[in-house]
């Protein structure tokens, strides 16, 4: 850089530390290992028990979570809906299996909960697997660089196409989700588990459906004949982009945040390891998940609807007021420019002084230091 162009201070002072014009690195979010966990249900309305988890034996469940109560305001379906698709409402457990897994778990598919389950797309080859989970459909969690030459296949591209055709002849339904890097991996948690959430539904209501037409031919109604709904989410791996949606869709349905979505998942599949771009975007998608409930709770409850009535009267009643006050003159209350302009005690301002000092309150850490 050029001398003549440096700020003056540049000789004055030196960095204490090294630093570069870029923007700011996110905050790193850690996702400690799930060894110490409480054994309690971990939802909003459960206070986790500090005991440690040290003297639980290897058969105990690590971590237990619960249909999260928020999970009808964030999807839009009913109440009922959910308990249809969570196996109504059953609590879903993890246990620490990490010294019993081995390499060759990272090639078969794991199950995360009762009816979704995660591993990589060679996973879908093993036919007998598949018959013997009871596995109803399969989503291929794609890289969105590949959509285009996707669209432009007749199968969806290559991952669809491939299990498209490792399942044949077993029934199993095929879909797909592009998953993108950055802002546009958001949007697309939501679709993957609305595409989750609709092929259970289909799968309860059939099942339904075929159990009232056994009961009006036979008289009898026999559950084994017609199971349940099964997703498995595939990528390449089974450890980034499906992992991912897997996440997400524990957020969505069971209310966890990102590190326990993925401790919990990282209990059903050890080698699941995300990267800082996965897990940034899971918490901004936990944030708007958040947002949703608050909103879709406070909305339904009547009780909240007359809080926000009231609040829109009060406003209206202030800003009533604020027109019946005279615009002008000296009788209002002084703006904050107006009170910093004011000298005191020789030319200085108490208040400025006071408000300066507390930018730097806390920081321990001065940026330059003086030459001298």
């Amino acid at each position: 850089m050029d001398s003549n162009h440096l700020h003056p201070s540049y000789h004055a002072a030196v960095p204490t530390g090294p630093y570069s014009a870029r923007a700011p690195s996110p905050p790193y979010i850690h996702v400690p290992p799930p060894t110490d966990l409480p054994n309690r249900p971990l939802t909003p309305d459960v206070q986790a028990d500090p005991s440690n988890s040290g003297s639980r034996g290897r058969d105990e469940p690590l971590m237990t979570i619960h249909p999260s109560p928020f999970a009808p305001h964030i999807t839009g379906l009913s109440p009922a809906d959910v308990l249809a698709i969570t196996d109504d409402g059953a609590p879903q457990s993890a246990r620490d299996t990490s010294s019993q897994w081995v390499y060759e778990g990272r090639r078969r598919a794991q199950s995360v909960l009762s009816y979704l389950y995660l591993g990589p797309s060679s996973a879908v080859r093993d036919r007998e697997f598949l018959v013997r989970e009871g596995i109803t459909m399969v989503l291929c969690a794609r890289d969105a660089r590949f959509a285009a030459a996707a669209a432009a296949a007749a199968h969806g591209g290559m991952l669809v196409m491939g299990v498209t055709r490792a399942v044949e002849g077993l029934g199993i339904a095929v879909d797909g989700i592009d998953v993108a890097d950055g802002r546009e991996l958001v949007a697309a948690f939501a679709v993957a588990a609305g595409k989750v959430n609709a092929h259970l539904l289909a799968v309860s209501r059939a099942r339904q459906l075929h159990q009232q037409q056994q009961q009006q031919q036979n008289g009898t109604t026999e559950p084994a004949s017609h199971r349940r709904g099964r997703v498995l989410v595939v990528c390449e791996t089974g450890n980034d982009r499906s992992a991912a949606v897997v996440a997400a869709y524990l957020m969505t349905m069971y209310g966890l945040d990102t590190v326990q979505a993925v401790q919990f998942m990282q209990l059903k599949r050890f080698c699941v390891a995300l990267g800082d771009e996965f897990k940034f975007q899971l918490q901004a998608y936990g944030d708007i998940l958040q947002a949703k409930g608050d909103v879709g709770q406070t909305h339904g409850q009547h009780p909240g609807q007359q809080a926000q009535q009231a609040q829109k009267a009060q406003q209206a009643q202030q800003q009533q007021l604020w027109q019946q006050m005279p615009q002008g003159g000296g009788g209002g209350k002084r703006r904050l420019e107006q009170t910093m302009d004011e000298e005191v005690d020789g030319g200085q301002n108490p208040m400025e002084v006071e408000m300066d000092a507390e930018r730097y309150a806390g920081r321990g850490f001065a940026p330059f230091v003086d030459r001298d």
